[in-house]
């Protein structure tokens, strides 16, 4: 058998609207029911059971058209559309074709275009309005087969940056519910990141999607992601655990994305710098086809990403980690507070370097985080972080956009300062460490100012 239509986009047929006694009829009720649907709609893909098949040869309505429907629609959609595509697929462990004929009453056909031998056929700018939908069989006797009938506007069959379809027999799958659940994310949402724990690993092949491809991962997706994009920020999505792990996403458009280790320590990492809105599609895999299925955390952020311009990741080993709580807490502060500075005591050092996130940084803190900003910037104020103590002090400091930040005597004394003349809103998260690694763990002052650089 071979697929219809080129990129599994159907061409309308130069059939129009016909009701004859051996063609479908639209104006028969729906044997296996309606929904109405307005762009946006969740659950995405919304999905029903019905029989395929029939009597009447499909190619009634065009040459181009495969199998054997029914005369009645099987299903009926309403649609308002809205910028999104309309993806319409059925899945069935027998053979199947698609017949539609949509608002402006042209016919669309489909046979293989969904792979092993499903069918899919998409809409790219669809019309709001009425589509009625028949589920064939391929063959005149193939019977009265179980098949779901599939209404998306965010998973198609795949395509793009992985290389590679989507739900073909022993490749991850969209379509199946995820096992670890689902979260619904608006653009500069808190805390940053977004944490669960998963567990990594599964027997499929990530190479199934695309080449460049790493790992084994299960069939259903391990986290579901509903984002709604805005303010221009990017979305990571990254995974850690104690054993080697990979990550494969799959975007809102259909198209897979992969890594292995660059959120560093075997750790995964994928960012898109300009993320669409709707459904992603998470796995994390094992590196290693026996790998097991290891205990992991997946996070999601706009904030925070392996890496930055002074050299390196972070929450690897031996590194700071931005993911952990922090120490002494957190504040929100919007431009224009008072009282400024704002002053939060703390305990200085720790005991990993932090030249590990930069070779211009210099002293010894803690793993975690000594204290948390969610800053909402503006009036053009710039930004003021320092601390004061009676021990010689450093600072680190990792921004909104993933970047770090350091400095070592750039207040009074051996006191260290840093100035954002230009700060992004986000979080930024602080440690304050002593220059040497035998500092102890002095008490320290930490000030958060927009009028003042230093005391």
């Amino acid at each position: 058998m071979r697929r219809l239509f080129a990129a599994a986009v159907a061409t309308a047929l130069s059939v129009t609207a016909f009701q004859g006694a051996e063609a479908q009829n639209y104006r028969l009720n729906p044997t296996f029911g309606t929904v109405n649907l307005n762009s946006g709609f969740q659950p995405n893909p919304y999905t029903t059971s019905l029989q395929a098949g029939g009597s009447i040869a499909a190619s009634n309505v065009g040459s181009n058209c495969r199998g054997y429907v029914a005369d009645a629609p099987d299903y009926r959609l309403y649609y308002q559309s809205g910028g999104f595509p309309l993806h319409i697929f059925a899945q069935s462990g027998s053979d199947t074709t698609l017949v539609i004929n949509d608002p402006s009453g042209r016919w669309f056909c489909d046979d293989d275009g969904y792979g092993s031998l499903n069918p899919l056929v998409t809409f790219n700018n669809p019309a709001s309005g009425q589509y009625d939908i028949w589920v064939g069989t391929y063959s005149s006797g193939g019977g009265f087969p179980q098949a779901t009938l599939s209404i998306s506007e965010v998973s198609s069959h795949g395509g793009g940056g992985g290389g590679g379809g989507g739900t073909v027999a022993g490749s991850p799958n969209y379509n199946l519910q995820p096992t670890y659940g689902t979260v619904n994310l608006n653009s500069g949402f808190s805390p940053d990141p977004y944490n669960v724990s998963v567990q990594a690993g599964g027997n499929l092949a990530a190479s199934t999607v695309g080449g460049n491809c790493r790992g084994y991962v299960a069939e259903a997706p391990d986290y579901r992601l509903y984002y709604q994009a805005g303010n221009g920020w990017p979305l990571n999505i990254f995974a850690q655990s104690g054993s080697d792990t990979t990550l494969v996403v799959n975007d809102p458009s259909g198209r897979w994305y992969c890594d292995d280790d660059s959120y560093g320590s075997l750790n995964p990492l994928v960012t898109l710098n300009s993320p669409q809105s709707g459904q992603y599609d998470i796995w994390v895999g094992t590196y290693s086809s026996g790998g097991g299925f290891p205990q992991a955390t997946l996070s999601i952020s706009e904030l925070n990403q392996g890496g930055g311009s002074a050299g390196g990741g972070g929450g690897g080993a031996n590194m700071p980690n931005w993911n952990l709580q922090p120490a002494f807490g957190s504040v929100n502060l919007n431009t224009g507070y008072t009282p400024d500075p704002y002053v939060v005591s703390i305990q200085a050092g720790g005991d990993i370097p932090a030249s590990n996130v930069g070779s211009n940084c210099r002293g010894y803190v803690a793993e975690a985080p000594d204290y948390r900003l969610y800053y909402q910037a503006g009036n053009a104020y710039p930004l003021y972080l320092y601390a004061i103590s009676n021990s010689d002090t450093t600072l680190v400091v990792n921004g909104p956009n993933g970047q770090w930040y350091c400095d070592d005597d750039g207040g009074n004394g051996l006191n260290p300062s840093l100035t954002f003349n230009g700060p992004q809103s986000g979080q930024y998260d602080i440690w304050v460490g002593t220059y040497s690694s035998g500092g102890g763990f002095p008490q320290a002052n930490l000030y958060i100012s927009e009028v003042q650089a230093t005391q």
